[in-house]
């Protein structure tokens, strides 16, 4: 820019106009005003959302009620701001800043049409999934300013809305130095203009379990072994008056665990079988036992697993790691149920003692097994589990765990495989599943697949099937030779426990730890059932 120091008037030729200028100002470069004050403006952030309907002719834009009610506070900014851009669909947000002296950053998230409900055919609450949407893509996106407190309104749903920010927000950063630039401080969530404070906290509380399982899941194989596993339980579990058992190979051996014997003695690692026990109702009532798959690294054994796979398999004890974080919840929910949690933890490595294909290992109900294939390895660890939990004579047993690749092709990531005895239960894990939105589907519990896995000349049974096809089936046949009489549920989470960052928007790339809050929603309506 030029600068005229003496004329009273000058002309500056823009393109091909004569624009007159009466005053020329000495040009100074803008100067950065650093005032505490107005620093703190930028240390809160705000998440509002806004109802879009894109079929309607006229205004399709409507602003939540909280978000009404603040754009008032702010003189009618937020709205005149919010025109002036493409009004966020579902999905979508929008950042404004400085609109009043409170809040430095507020996000509008799209909450799609005002009249979302529940979906039958989707089987899923779609009303609470977009609040969770909208929750959690506001809070993520105001987390990049580093804020300290992050308000959220409840959309109508405070529960949904703790869940969806909660779970967005969340970031394993545990072995990155504090100087680092990528570290992500934690931000504070709080509710806005809501009183549900109740809900809140369950949602929060739900979600933060869930938290919890994609921290263990996420923990490098090196430090989360058999031994730190059942280290963490207890320091977890202990303070909130959970009983943590730890018991070793030879009390295994005692009771003629022969699959968990056979997996667990290929590691250098000691496998351990840890039972964790929350009594929140009278000791005489009857428990639910919940079983999880707890292979802290699963290398294939002598069957080993595609090197592409190998790098997801640190995340193979999805099943124990839920079972840990449900069990925590329902102890700080004071939720009136006895729990025994399962929980085999070992490490499938290659190696001199490592199962061999064809190997006829006994379980624990007498039955022989032929190990067709070595890295099925997970359902005999269940299995053995399946017979040690008659010992409680259990309401239902539930178990958990990362058993079959197949289901990727199949379900994607929509939803885990449910397999049961007991058409009950399935419907209150349905209902469950829809309103928390991590869903489940059933799939058959045939005599078909049972014929498979009879189909051995050397043993009662195989581990799996002759061919590769139809493996999740043939698991869950598997698994029924062990149940007994007992009502009984098997969820095959393997095509759900590590994510892309594609399935849902508030749950980002790495593992999930799902199915934990459905389990707990399911708990906590067969109790309002008054099912336990």
């Amino acid at each position: 820019m030029f600068q005229y120091k003496h004329c009273k008037r000058c002309v500056r030729f823009i393109s091909q106009f004569k624009i007159p200028v009466t005053e020329c100002v000495p040009y100074e470069p803008q100067r950065r005003v650093f005032d505490p004050k107005l620093c703190a403006l930028r240390d809160k952030g705000l998440v509002l959302g806004v109802y879009f309907n894109e079929n309607v002719k006229e205004e399709g834009a409507i602003l939540t009620a909280s978000a009404q009610k603040y754009d008032k506070q702010c003189d009618g900014k937020l709205w005149k701001q919010l025109k002036l851009t493409p009004i966020p669909k579902l999905g979508e947000y929008r950042i404004f800043y400085d609109l009043d002296s409170t809040y430095g950053f507020v996000a509008v998230a799209g909450l799609g049409t005002e009249c979302l409900r529940f979906d039958t055919n989707e089987q899923l609450d779609e009303s609470k999934e977009a609040i969770r949407v909208a929750a959690g893509l506001g809070a993520h996106a105001l987390q990049k300013f580093q804020p300290s407190v992050i308000h959220v309104e409840s959309f109508g749903n405070a529960e949904a809305a703790a869940e969806g920010a909660t779970l967005s927000t969340w970031k394993f950063q545990k072995y990155r130095h504090t100087s680092s630039t990528q570290i992500v401080p934690k931000a504070k969530l709080q509710l806005f203009d809501d009183c549900d404070f109740d809900g809140w906290k369950i949602g929060a509380l739900k979600a933060e379990s869930q938290n919890l399982a994609r921290y263990l899941q996420e923990m490098p194989p090196n430090i989360l072994n058999p031994i730190a596993f059942a280290k963490i339980a207890v320091d977890l579990l202990c303070e909130l008056d959970i009983n943590v058992e730890i018991k070793t190979q030879g009390w295994a051996a005692s009771h003629e665990m022969g699959g968990f014997i056979a997996i667990g003695k290929s590691s250098m690692q000691p496998p351990l079988y840890v039972e964790i026990s929350y009594f929140g109702a009278d000791e005489c009532t009857r428990p639910i036992v919940l079983i999880g798959k707890g292979v802290t690294f699963n290398s294939g054994s002598l069957d080993p697993k595609p090197k592409k796979d190998l790098k997801y398999m640190k995340g193979d004890m999805a099943g124990a790691a839920c079972v840990l974080a449900i069990t925590r919840a329902a102890a700080i929910l004071k939720l009136p149920v006895n729990i025994r949690g399962i929980l085999p933890l070992c490490e499938l490595m290659p190696g001199g003692r490592s199962p061999k294909f064809g190997d006829v290992v006994s379980s624990a109900n007498g039955k022989t097994i032929h190990i067709r294939l070595p890295s099925r390895e997970g359902r005999l660890l269940i299995a053995d589990s399946l017979v040690y939990a008659r010992n409680y004579w259990p309401q239902f047993i539930l178990d958990i765990g990362t058993m079959s690749k197949e289901l990727i092709y199949t379900l994607g990531g929509a939803a885990c495989a449910c397999y049961t005895n007991s058409e009950e239960l399935f419907n209150y894990a349905e209902a469950a599943s829809s309103q928390t939105g991590d869903r489940i589907w059933r799939m058959p519990l045939w005599k078909f697949y049972e014929d498979r896995i009879k189909n051995c000349e050397c043993a009662d049974i195989a581990n799996t099937g002759q061919d590769e096809f139809g493996d999740s089936p043939n698991c869950a046949a598997f698994l029924k030779q062990f149940v007994c009489d007992s009502r009984w549920l098997h969820f095959d989470t393997y095509n759900v426990a590590y994510t892309k960052g594609l399935d849902f928007p508030y749950l980002h790339k790495g593992m999930t730890g799902r199915p934990t809050r459905t389990v707990i929603e399911m708990i906590h309506q067969l109790l309002a059932n008054s099912k336990l």
